[in-house]
């Protein structure tokens, strides 16, 4: 058998190679593999290879879940939060309350 042209991928004229497949749908790691083990099945290690394609899918799922997960939105609006205030002029302490402007400012911003 060759390495690199395995038989339980096809290599008629008409069949498409799964690696050429991915690389030009530009799917990740986790995309890929759930294509690999769903296009090899049935030649190579049947069930097996089904339960490593769900196992990867499972992955696949839960990472599109968690995208837009509580945490991920509070991550973003923290970030946002920061990079507002490193932004704003802090009250300058030469100031009095009544006379607080930016316009009256002296700091280095």
């Amino acid at each position: 058998m060759d390495a690199t042209n395995p038989t339980y991928y096809g290599h008629d004229s008409d069949v498409i190679e799964c690696i050429d497949y991915i690389q030009s749908h530009a799917f990740d790691f986790l995309e890929g593999n759930v294509i690999k083990y769903l296009t090899r099945y049935e030649q190579k290690n049947g069930v097996e290879d089904l339960k490593k394609a769900r196992w990867y899918l499972n992955k696949l799922i839960e990472r599109e879940e968690n995208k837009f997960s509580e945490h991920s939105v509070s991550l973003y609006k923290s970030l946002l939060q920061e990079q507002n205030e490193i932004h704003q002029c802090p009250p300058c302490k030469n100031l009095d309350e009544s006379s607080r402007s930016n316009s009256e400012c002296e700091c280095d911003i």
